[in-house]
């Protein structure tokens, strides 16, 4: 098995509208010199469905060495995300092997 190649992305969550308390997950590879936001989407159907996603690929959404009861488990839009192809499937997304 060989090693993954990480690289930064910024993940971009939109109400989705063809199902209500649901969302719509996208997101734009950071240092790409075109900056050009990914196609590929990943729809969830609630906040619930969306963490556990994040906690299935490693991601966490809150810092846990204090408590933070301002935030909810929506990604952050303004911060980078380190991630691995693996990790961008685990959300959902269509990525190759």
């Amino acid at each position: 098995m060989s090693p993954q190649n990480t690289y930064q992305v910024r993940f971009k969550l939109h109400p989705d509208p063809s199902h209500p308390g649901g969302y719509i997950l996208q997101y734009e590879r950071i240092g790409d010199i075109t900056h050009i936001d990914s196609p590929l989407k990943s729809v969830f159907r609630s906040l619930v469905q969306l963490e556990g996603a994040f906690l299935k690929a490693g991601l966490y959404l809150h810092s846990f060495d204090s408590s933070d009861t301002g935030r909810d488990v929506r990604p952050d839009p303004e911060q980078d995300y380190e991630v691995t192809n693996k990790m961008m499937r685990d959300l959902g997304f269509d990525i190759p092997d």
